[in-house]
């Protein structure tokens, strides 16, 4: 196994969600219920960072079919990633991951370095606990300026509309978003158990 942390950061193409699929799910986003991105620390203390995206929602006649499509293609990809990419034939410990999460980033947003150690992520789902293992990031849009994705400080992607970025979920592997300068940035984002 490689020791550099760049060898376990993979983008997938479009292949898996063509621009036209990706436009029915910004289309079947409700924009009238959003809610401000919040962080949360170790002790559940949920704040506040600046310039944070809202959270969007799908609307409700569109939750089930909208997220069996994304659901459906994230497994063939969460698959490819551990057993084709990272070559792992023996470890197939992963058990499911989280309904998809959007995120809208509109001009003058931007997201702090993270890492997705969520704790609290799988609460209440009594066959998944503990902490993510690995996040998956789909493009859902590539119409705007700014907004890259910037890996352990000194990767940078720019994911065009489809595109899927898979990397683990530990401290290994802070990331930020870069401020939105002009355009609307969504994406979709689950985090696999």
């Amino acid at each position: 196994m490689s020791l550099d942390i760049h060898d376990y950061i993979k983008v997938f193409d479009n292949s898996y969600f063509p621009s036209k699929q990706c436009k029915l799910i910004i289309n079947s986003l409700d924009k009238s219920s959003s809610q401000k991105h919040v962080f949360s620390n170790a002790s559940d203390i949920e704040k506040h960072v600046g310039d944070d995206p809202n959270i969007c929602f799908l609307k409700p006649e569109k939750r089930t079919p909208i997220g069996d499509i994304i659901k459906g293609q994230w497994y063939k990809l969460v698959g490819e990633y551990i057993l084709k990419f990272l070559n792992v034939p023996w470890y197939a410990g992963w058990n499911g991951y989280s309904f998809p999460k959007f995120i809208e980033y509109k001009k003058g947003n931007s997201m702090k370095k993270h890492c997705d150690h969520i704790h609290s992520l799988f609460e209440g789902n009594p066959k998944s606990k503990g902490i993510p293992i690995l996040s998956v990031i789909t493009a859902l849009n590539d119409d705007y300026s700014g907004g890259d994705l910037i890996m352990c400080e000194k990767y940078k992607y720019k994911l065009k509309q489809g595109e899927t970025i898979i990397f683990p979920s530990n401290f290994l592997y802070p990331h930020e978003i870069t401020k939105i300068t002009k355009g609307k940035r969504y994406t979709a984002i689950s985090w696999v158990f």
